[in-house]
């Protein structure tokens, strides 16, 4: 089949990107902020309300367990 010349794709052009819309960028930022405040948040209360070793935690000497028969 022959086809005209003007049946043909140009392919002497890359197709420029539009980029990432405002409201996609505005996600992604407080996307970020988020996970370094979780991330904070995180190391800041560590130590507070623990203590090692706790007293209260349950002690059972290993000696004392179940044998399998």
């Amino acid at each position: 089949m022959i086809v005209s010349d003007n049946e043909y794709l140009d392919f002497s052009t890359v197709p420029q990107s539009k980029g990432l819309n405002k409201f996609t960028i505005g996600l992604i930022i407080v996307g970020l902020v988020m996970i370094f405040m979780v991330g904070g948040m995180v190391i800041g209360f560590a130590s507070s309300g623990h203590m090692w070793p706790s007293m209260s935690s349950m002690r059972m000497p290993l000696g004392s367990m179940p044998t399998i028969q």
